[in-house]
C-alpha cells in the first residue's frame, strides 16, 4: 500500500474520532495574525482579510468532517490542499503537537504521564494525533 492510501486512512479514522468527541479545530497562529493585520489595515484589505479568516475558521468549525474531506482530498490526488485542511480541522500541526509535548516535559516528568495517559484515554487526542500523522505520511 502506498502512503498516501495509509495517510488517507489514518485520516479518515481520525477524522471518525474527532467527530465522537466533538472536538473542532482552529485557526492558531495564522488567524491571530490575520485578526491582528484586520485591527490595523482598513478598507479593501482588511474586508479580504476578514473573509480569509471567516473561511479558516468555517473550516475549523467542522472538526473531525474538515479531516474527513481532507482524507478524500489526498486519496483523490490533492495531498496539498488535504493536508492543510486536516491541519486546520484537527487543531494543531506538528509543531504545535510537539510544543505542547515539550511543554509537559520540561514542567515536571509527572505533568508528562499525565498528558500521556490523557492522550491514550481520549478519542478527541487520539483522533488529533492520527490526524497529524496523516498529513506527515501524505506526499
Amino acid at each position: 500500500m502506498e502512503s498516501r492510501t495509509i495517510a488517507a486512512i489514518f485520516a479518515y479514522v481520525g477524522g471518525t474520532f474527532l467527530l465522537i468527541a466533538g472536538a473542532t479545530g482552529s485557526t492558531g497562529i495564522i488567524g491571530t495574525i490575520i485578526d491582528y493585520l484586520i485591527q490595523n489595515l482598513g478598507g479593501a484589505t482588511a474586508d479580504l482579510l476578514s473573509l480569509i479568516l471567516q473561511a479558516l475558521n468555517f473550516i475549523a468549525d467542522l472538526g473531525g468532517i474538515s479531516v474527513i474531506i481532507g482524507a478524500s482530498l489526498i486519496i483523490n490526488q490533492r495531498p496539498k490542499i488535504g493536508k492543510i485542511i486536516i491541519g486546520i480541522g484537527a487543531g494543531m500541526g506538528l509543531i504545535g503537537f510537539i510544543i505542547i509535548l515539550a511543554s509537559a516535559f520540561l514542567h515536571r516528568w509527572i505533568n508528562a504521564i499525565n498528558f500521556i495517559t490523557t492522550i491514550s484515554q481520549s478519542i478527541g487526542w487520539i483522533g488529533t494525533l492520527l490526524s497529524i500523522t496523516a498529513t506527515i505520511l501524505a506526499k
